[in-house]
Order: structure tokens, then C-alpha cells, then sequence
């Protein structure tokens, strides 16, 4: 795809402040503006989080990492504990945790190819046999239990490593509203349920701005949240830095040749 793809297209990137610098180049990269505007903030739990691991690094049969700040945060604690962990067999959610893996040394890594999500890891064919394995998921504080639920019913003992904890961010709405009111931003992105009902929180009597302002997601569950908040028009790109840029530009594309 041409960098002109998103030539001067203000878009709103709304990931953890530590995510969002990867997102904010790929859209340069493309040509689009980005606004860095965090929809959540990321608070490390690695003071107690290492407690609850087991004893011995040979108990874990397999490694679950749930985002990018899992491997960030969880993978520190783990080698404190057991020394290399690369060995260990591993699996991610998303093209980007797995990029963050990658970089942490892993080079076999067990990702959903057509989606992304707990829901696609489990359909993998490699998860639908793991009966008697110790799988630890590496997540954030009181995350979602759907991997729990899929893994027990087929008969793994699952426990978890919770290193950080997800808040809502202090920065003032006011920042961005002129931008979008203006047109200067274009499009907007959530890349969880959490961050979008952050934003409308923190957009108050503003929430008809990001209502009017094409959104981009990159899970389906994560458009149902924003149909429910009434957000007039929602693109579902695929996963992934690459995937959500490249879903923007199709998109403007599109409606740029629409109007020749």
C-alpha cells in the first residue's frame, strides 16, 4: 500500500501509552496524522504478581500471553523466577503480542491466523488437545475468563500471572475535543471495550463528537461495544498495528475514490 494511503487524515490513537508509539508510526508511515490520546492507563503489579507463579519452571506445560503489556511486564517476573523461559512452549492473542514475544526471543509462537482474540487462540488446533496440561496465562488484573473456561472444559489446570492493572486515564478531554470538532481529526480506534467506554467517560457531554467519527476496531466484540454507545459507523480491520493502519487506509481510500 502507498504511503499517500492516509495523506493528512488526523486519527485519534487511543492504546496504553506504552502500545501507542508503534500504532502512531505505522499510521505516519501510511501518511495519516496521529494523536496520541491513551484510553487506559497501565499500573505494574510486579511487586506481589511473582508470588502466585509455581515452584518449578518444568510445572508450566504452556505460556498464554493476553497483550503486548503481558510480555512487557509478565516476562521480566518470569525469567526472575526460572531463568531463560524462551524454551517454553508459547501462545499469543494477536499479531502484536506475538511481534512483543518475538523480541523476547521466541521464535515458535502458537497465533490465531484468521482473527484475533481468546476466542480464535482457542479454535487452534494445537489447544483443542490439552488435557493434563499446566497452562499459565499471563494477563492483567481481573481479565477476561473465557480462556479459563475453554482450557478447563477440555481438561487443563489453568492458573494466572496478573502483573498490572488497567485505569481510567486523568487526561483532560478537553486536548482533543477542538481537534475533533474541527475535522482535523477524522477517525478514532479502540482496541478493547475498556478503552472505548474510557473515552466516553472521559468525553462527558462531548460523547456525540466520538459518535459522529468513524471508529476502528480490531475485534467484533469490541464493535458491539461501540453500537451499543451509538457510534454511527464502525470498521472492523484486522489485527495488529499493520492491520489497524491498513484498515484506515482502506477506508479513506475508498472514500476518496468515491468522490472522483
Amino acid at each position: 500500500m502507498s504511503g499517500s494511503g492516509l495523506a493528512g487524515v488526523g486519527v485519534l490513537v487511543t492504546r496504553p501509552a506504552e502500545q501507542a508509539q508503534s500504532l502512531a508510526g505505522a499510521i505516519r508511515q501510511l501518511g495519516g496524522v496521529p494523536t496520541v490520546f491513551p484510553g487506559v492507563e497501565i499500573e505494574p503489579l510486579t511487586a506481589t504478581a511473582g508470588s502466585s507463579l509455581p515452584s518449578r519452571r518444568a510445572e508450566i506445560d504452556l505460556l498464554v500471553f493476553v497483550s503486548p503489556t503481558a510480555v512487557r511486564l509478565g516476562v521480566p517476573l518470569l525469567i526472575e523466577k526460572y531463568g531463560s523461559v524462551d524454551q517454553l512452549r508459547v501462545a499469543a492473542v494477536g499479531p502484536s503480542t506475538a511481534a512483543a514475544l518475538k523480541d523476547c526471543g521466541w521464535s515458535e509462537i502458537m497465533i490465531p491466523s484468521e482473527a484475533s482474540g481468546s476466542e480464535a487462540l482457542v479454535d487452534l488446533a494445537a489447544l483443542r488437545q490439552v488435557a493434563d496440561w499446566s497452562v499459565l496465562v499471563v494477563r492483567g488484573e481481573g481479565g477476561s475468563d473465557v480462556l479459563e473456561s475453554i482450557l478447563k472444559s477440555r481438561g487443563a489446570r489453568v492458573s494466572f500471572l496478573e502483573c498490572y492493572r488497567r485505569r481510567l486515564p486523568q487526561t483532560a478531554f478537553s486536548s482533543v475535543e477542538p481537534l475533533l470538532r474541527g475535522g482535523r481529526i477524522a477517525a478514532w480506534m479502540a482496541t478493547s471495550g475498556e478503552i472505548l467506554d474510557n473515552l466516553f467517560l472521559l468525553a462527558g457531554e462531548h460523547g456525540g463528537l466520538l459518535r459522529d467519527t468513524p471508529l476502528f476496531v480490531n475485534h467484533p466484540h469490541v464493535a458491539v461495544r461501540g453500537f451499543s454507545q451509538a457510534v454511527k459507523v464502525i470498521f472492523v480491520t484486522r489485527g495488529g498495528d499493520k492491520g489497524l493502519a491498513e484498515g484506515l487506509a482502506t477506508w479513506f481510500c475508498g472514500l476518496q475514490g468515491s468522490s472522483n
